[in-house]
């Protein structure tokens, strides 16, 4: 069977200037940025977006010869992402921690084709408008450092693809535990009123337990795991929910102009994680399932059947500030805008809050003592 590899990253040549055209955010369309020239991507033939077999995928590791793409790979030096760069690129920066990427070091790489990319829909300006709106709604953010980061602009944002397993699953849960019944009963207490001893009754809640078994099924589909270490797993699941029925058959063509970054959890790995995830939606069916007030779970197994995945690349824009000798992350949604980003906080500022909220409260009280 012939080998098919296709570079990643590889950019278009303009038929007018001879430029490289880039895949233009929220299009369909491939543009010059020096004649504006714009060439339109061929919609791919309209099918359903389908998962695959996972365990097929895995007896293969994944890298059948067929579905494989070759890319020019770059380690950051200082936080180890592994980023694949467009031709043409002397110098660069890493979008994740900042630091200089070092393009000696840029090696190629057979690398799984994915089945999947979602094409960025926000372009470098709207991601810079998204972070000023967002950075401007914390309040307690230290005022040295907007001042730093409000330097930064859109030149900052590196417009990266993160890779992501999608998973779809069935599973049956068989669970034994305890149901827990309310009840209500008049108990006699004493109590001193105006310096007597009366004696009052009032209503106390117990609880009835008895025994609960059974099983219980739910199904899953497109659950969402980073195959990324680069960016935390808390900050990319915040990141959700992508607009996945948006996503098209792999085209090299939407990755131009933008960087993707290479998987380093493998189908496996993500699987568990994936499980991780979904743990909390099959502990409620069973707490729905059990019933009463409340509930006690003691024992539960889970079984998976019909397990499918797809290799999805997923678009963000990045961006990394250093304040006081830490690496803040921002990350935007260039698929609904959402911004997730970490900071320091402003201890004075807190501190502050909190003086100002006791003096309000004592000004209410007072207020209320005098009607």
């Amino acid at each position: 069977m012939e080998e098919k590899n296709t570079v990643i990253n590889d950019t278009l040549t303009c038929n007018n200037c001879g430029a490289l055209l880039h895949f233009a955010p929220g299009t369909t369309q491939l543009r010059c940025d020096y004649c504006g020239t714009a060439n339109d991507i061929a919609p791919a033939v309209p099918t359903e977006i389908r998962s695959f077999d996972y365990l097929e995928f895995i007896q293969t590791d994944g890298l059948p010869s067929t579905d494989t793409v070759v890319a020019a790979v770059v380690q950051c030096d200082n936080c180890g992402a592994n980023t694949t760069l467009s031709t043409g690129v002397t110098s660069d920066t890493c979008g994740f921690c900042g630091s200089p990427l070092v393009i000696a070091k840029v090696r190629h790489e057979r690398l799984l084709k994915p089945h999947y990319v979602l094409p960025f829909l926000l372009d470098g300006r709207e991601a810079e408008q998204l972070f000023f709106r967002w950075l401007g709604k914390r309040w307690f953010a230290p005022n040295a450092l907007i001042k730093n980061v409000k330097q930064i602009h859109r030149d900052h944002f590196k417009g990266t693809y993160l890779p992501h397993w999608a998973y779809d699953t069935e599973t049956t849960t068989t669970y034994s535990g305890q149901c827990g019944i309310y009840y209500w009963e008049n108990e006699s207490y004493t109590t001193t009123e105006n310096g007597r001893t009366v004696h009052r009754t009032r209503q106390v809640r117990h609880t009835r337990w008895h025994a609960a078994s059974g099983q219980v099924h739910c199904s899953f589909k497109d659950i969402l795991v980073l195959a990324s270490h680069s960016l935390s797993r808390k900050v990319a699941d915040r990141l959700e929910p992508w607009q996945l029925e948006r996503l098209q058959p792999f085209d090299e063509r939407y990755l131009s102009g933008f960087r993707a970054e290479t998987y380093a959890v493998d189908a496996r790995a993500g699987l568990a994680l994936a499980k991780q995830k979904m743990q909390s939606t099959i502990e409620m069916t069973v707490r729905q399932d059990i019933g009463g007030d409340e509930q006690h779970i003691e024992q539960q197994q889970s079984d998976y059947a019909d397990i499918r995945l797809k290799y999805n690349l997923l678009p963000i824009w990045i961006s990394a500030f250093t304040f006081k000798g830490k690496i803040y992350q921002i990350a935007i949604n260039a698929s609904t805008g959402e911004v997730i980003g970490e900071r320091p906080y402003s201890i004075a500022k807190i501190i502050l809050a909190i003086v100002f909220g006791i003096i309000l409260l004592a000004i209410c009280f007072i207020l209320l003592q005098g009607v």
